[in-house]
């Protein structure tokens, strides 16, 4: 898997780039008004392993309620503007960790200067330019005809080098998004050639439930595999939870997450015994509910016959296989004991398993 060297920025207490492995983010669907549950929702983001958290600030009105949650959330937190440069202003001190900002609707350089110029004040502080399909700038659609992956890097690259050129400004991050797959993968192949700013990677207006993440999954896996991705969201029609347990998924799939448990279950045949599909519901809701990316590396493998397990799942740490009216439970390929009750044999090892992780 490629590793694209972007330069290192710091957002907070996170740094970003440099060769790093991607970092996950969230955003918070709490308005602000309601401070108490939009610093609870953003705390169980932090409590799942989530540092970097977006919120999105819509008025004066929030002002107020964002210092308090920016004084009061242990991650680090962006600001979400859009239309009044203003806000970025205020958010930047209030004392956020970032800013992200769509140049396209935030009223032109001028404007975007101005943000630039508070940003060097903190540091601390990193911006991220935001492009995505839904809102390009007027001539770019009408020269590309719509937003397509050339209108996308056009767009982005015009603002790069006003930042990165005109403004001599370099703590920032930029994102190209769309819907679309082949478009998002498309203009950051592009964009990689031309800047070495990080790149925060996802797919736009994904939507939720088993399509959204089938979409999410293949889009953000793409840019991994390419090295093109130093921060990242899964961005579903759904909680916060959805999104990180997602996004922990895609990283472990793709190598990018050596700790926590991985499941090694079998496709399932005519061989299959029992009620396989029962049990593995149930062992991915245990491990889900015990957040398995942040616990000890760990393989469990639940086969439905004996010949994928132990044979094929031997290298799983601990397993069950099926068999008729009976199951084997297996460590590192090798047979411990044989259950004539399946229930038997899965609550052994779900027992097992909390041994393994100190629960």
């Amino acid at each position: 898997m490629k590793r694209r060297m972007s330069r290192e920025i710091r957002l907070g207490q996170s740094l970003i780039g440099g060769g790093r492995m991607p970092v996950i983010q969230t955003m918070i669907t709490t308005p602000l008004a309601d401070t108490g549950t939009a610093l609870a929702e953003a705390n169980r983001a932090l409590d799942m392993g989530c540092r970097i958290v977006r919120t999105a600030v819509r008025s004066e009105a929030d002002l107020p309620a964002l210092g308090q949650l920016t004084k009061d959330f242990k991650g680090d937190l962006i600001a979400d503007i859009h239309f009044d440069h203003r806000l970025a202003l205020a958010a930047i001190a209030a004392g956020v960790a970032g800013v992200r900002f769509n140049p396209g609707n935030i009223g032109g350089k001028e404007r975007v200067k101005l943000i630039v110029e508070a940003a060097r004040t903190r540091p601390d502080l990193a911006l991220r330019i935001g492009v995505n399909a839904g809102s390009l700038e007027k001539d770019i659609l009408e020269k590309h005809g719509g937003p397509t992956a050339d209108a996308l890097v056009e767009s982005t690259r015009r603002w790069v080098e006003y930042l990165e050129h005109d403004l001599k400004y370099h703590n920032f991050k930029l994102s190209v998004k769309s819907h679309s797959v082949p478009e998002t993968v498309a203009a950051c192949q592009t964009l990689a050639a031309f800047t070495d700013a990080p790149f925060h990677v996802g797919i736009t207006e994904a939507g939720g439930g088993f399509g959204g993440r089938i979409k999410s999954a293949a889009g953000i896996a793409i840019l991994f595999y390419e090295g093109l991705a130093d921060t990242f969201r899964v961005s579903l029609t759904g909680p916060v939870e959805d999104e990180i347990v997602t996004g922990m998924h895609i990283l472990k799939a793709c190598g990018l997450l050596d700790a926590g448990g991985e499941i090694v279950s079998c496709p399932t045949c005519g061989r299959t015994h029992g009620t396989l599909f029962r049990y593995y519901d149930k062992l991915e809701k245990f491990f889900d509910e015990s957040r398995w990316w942040l616990r000890p590396r760990l393989t469990v493998a639940l086969m439905g016959c004996e010949v994928n397990g132990p044979g094929e799942a031997k290298e799983a740490d601990l397993g069950v296989a099926l068999g008729n009216g009976s199951a084997l439970y297996f460590e590192k390929g090798q047979l411990v004991q044989k259950f004539t009750d399946q229930d038997a044999a899965f609550n052994h090892l779900l027992s097992r398993i909390r041994s393994v992780w100190g629960m």
